[in-house]
């Protein structure tokens, strides 16, 4: 189902609060004078420019708002209400959490390198094989979801 300028308003108004901003403070951000815009855009009352929208994207920098504009302008449904869409998202968001992690992690990892000392290689070799695994695993789940929707449309 594509969305529609009532629902890209709802979306935006849910944007708003996961970003924990307000209309005045979005409007200031866009440099528009009025927030009563911001109002009319929530409520489906008024268009937004494919421009404004990039703006929106910009400043609230929220990925579901990025995608339902997304559907928004292309006309088809990016997210869907399909479960298996979501569970392949989810994926992916777990995928960038666990990336993060692992960057986190990633520092300790080469300072145990740098020192060079035979003890360590035990560790080096443990995280080498984790990570391996790890995204190993992750390629799995995302083939797997993305095979399940490819299933699910041709049915």
């Amino acid at each position: 189902m594509v969305i529609s300028q009532e629902q890209l308003g709802q979306e935006l108004q849910n944007a708003m609060a996961r970003q924990d901003i307000t209309a005045k403070e979005l409007a200031y951000r866009l440099g528009l004078k009025s927030v009563s815009t911001i109002s009319m855009w929530t409520r489906g009352e008024r268009q937004v420019t494919e421009a404004r929208l990039y703006d929106l994207c910009r400043v609230l920098d929220d990925w579901r708002f990025r995608f339902k504009v997304a559907s928004y302008i292309a006309g088809i449904d990016l997210l869907g209400d399909n479960e298996y869409q979501d569970n392949v998202l989810a994926q992916h968001n777990r995928v960038l959490k666990e990336e993060n992690e692992r960057k986190q992690v990633d520092p300790i990892y080469y300072d145990v390198i740098s020192r060079g000392a035979t003890d360590d290689e035990q560790v080096i070799m443990e995280h080498d094989k984790e990570s391996f695994e790890e995204i190993q695993a992750e390629i799995s789940e995302w083939v797997t979801g993305k095979e399940q929707i490819l299933c699910k449309q041709t049915i």
